[in-house]
């Protein structure tokens, strides 16, 4: 179960401008992480915004004079592999899911460009780790000068435990291609057998839920994975509806 404090947690984690205040419940940001949480899947999707990320700075040398960001796990590696932003410099940024085992973040961009942003891709592209609490990864015009002008270290590709993560969620999915309703100990038992199977040590599958404790619905389905906590968190899913996956 998610705590009041957990939830307010993620909307400061979410929030690109989140300063010393709680982040306002009414605002575009809390609306879409709540959107993510109750819907319980990661669509993909459009955003006009452009994203300035939470900077975690530490010291380095004797003194506290000198700052440097840190960007994801501080060796070019993303904290979220499950999510990749297209940035334009003028048309916003485009969030969709990204599979970092079989896909290729400026290649997956080059591609989806025209789409996205009514336009051809520029010809120099590059991904970044940006420093925010999330260490997503970031495709941006241009080439690396890009990745330290956002704050950013270039990303260098998924971590072995990544690759195993990655074949773990095709592993989960095919599974259930069929289902449209999972019972949730039928979902955390098999979740259990392919976290072994993969050899991911630490993860633990849980029930999302508010501070208001809601009990587990009949069908299960993954609302989101939190790679830094090692969490796959599971939703209530509408039965008779296909299963929808981060």
């Amino acid at each position: 179960m998610l705590s009041d404090e957990a939830l307010d947690r993620m909307l400061h984690d979410s929030d690109p401008d989140p300063g010393e205040r709680a982040t306002d419940p009414d605002s575009p940001v809390a609306t879409s992480v709540l959107a993510r949480v109750r819907q319980r899947a990661r669509r993909r999707r459009r955003r006009a915004l452009v994203m300035v990320p939470t900077v975690a700075l530490v010291v380095t040398g004797a003194t506290a004079g000198t700052y440097a960001w840190v960007a994801g796990d501080g060796r070019g590696h993303t904290l979220d592999s499950t999510g990749l932003s297209c940035v334009s410099s003028d048309n916003g940024d485009a969030v969709m899911n990204f599979d970092p085992g079989t896909d290729d973040p400026v290649a997956t961009c080059r591609v989806r460009w025209p789409e996205l942003f009514g336009q051809a891709a520029p010809a120099e592209l590059t991904a970044c780790v940006d420093s925010s609490r999330q260490g997503s990864v970031n495709v941006y015009p241009g080439g690396r000068d890009q990745c330290r002008s956002h704050r950013s270290d270039p990303y260098l590709g998924p971590t072995e435990e990544q690759l195993r993560f990655s074949r773990f969620r095709a592993d989960l999915k095919k599974e259930f291609a069929d289902r449209t309703c999972v019972p949730h100990p039928e979902f955390r038992k098999v979740v259990g057998r392919l976290l072994d199977r993969h050899g991911l040590q630490g993860w633990t599958a849980r029930h999302f839920q508010t501070a208001d404790r809601e009990p587990e619905g009949p069908c299960a389905d993954v609302g989101f994975y939190d790679e830094t906590e090692r969490i796959i968190w599971l939703g209530d899913h509408k039965a008779g509806t296909p299963l929808s996956w981060p």
